[in-house]
């Protein structure tokens, strides 16, 4: 993973959200194809805060 990949993320946050896409993989529903997979939903929570982090440095 590249730093880009976790700009603007703190260590717990990075923490938390590893240890939930496990347990999704071990114990979590079956994948899905876009939304309705968890794997999914994580990813793109973490590419908006990802994006939000980059705007907010970006504005000042």
């Amino acid at each position: 993973m590249s730093k880009s990949d976790f700009e603007g993320l703190s260590l717990p946050y990075r923490i938390g959200w590893r240890i939930r896409y496990v347990m999704y993989h071990l114990y979590g529903p079956a994948a899905g194809d876009g939304p309705s997979d968890p794997h999914w939903r994580l990813r793109e929570e973490r590419r908006r805060r990802v994006e939000a982090a980059r705007a907010a440095r970006a504005e000042g």
